[in-house]
């Protein structure tokens, strides 16, 4: 099991947006070096809905899928798709507490690649 926690200075529903809606995940989501194509992203955002993103590397165009079905959303806490869960907590005073688990296997340059894409939402939080 991975798990990562992090802090938002930004309201619990704009964290939930920012996973949740094609053209929020399409600014952050892939590690620095790969882009998001909002036209490729598939967001059914409820139980038994489909999730499909593919990153392209900015300089070799390599392309990466991620995909998977999302088993349950509550809106705006929890969302769990494929191995993952996303829980967000509000802190009050307008930040938010993000807690990602997986049972996917994730080797380290997966998950530095994954911290780098929260680094990225992080900023994009900010904006």
């Amino acid at each position: 099991m991975i798990e990562i926690t992090r802090y938002f200075d930004a309201p619990r529903e704009r964290v939930w947006a920012a996973w949740t809606n094609p053209a929020e995940l399409a600014k952050w989501w892939g590690k620095r070096g790969w882009t998001a194509q909002v036209e490729t992203i598939v967001m059914d955002v409820r139980p038994g809905g489909a999730f499909k993103v593919v990153t392209i590397h900015d300089e070799d165009g390599r392309t990466m899928v991620n995909e998977g079905v999302y088993r349950e959303v509550v809106e705006p806490e929890r969302l769990s798709f494929g191995e993952s869960t996303v829980t967000l907590t509000d802190l009050g005073d307008g930040r938010t507490r993000m807690d990602f688990r997986t049972a996917a296997r994730m080797d380290e340059t997966a998950i530095g690649g994954f911290n780098s894409a929260l680094d990225r939402l992080q900023e994009e939080l900010r904006t």
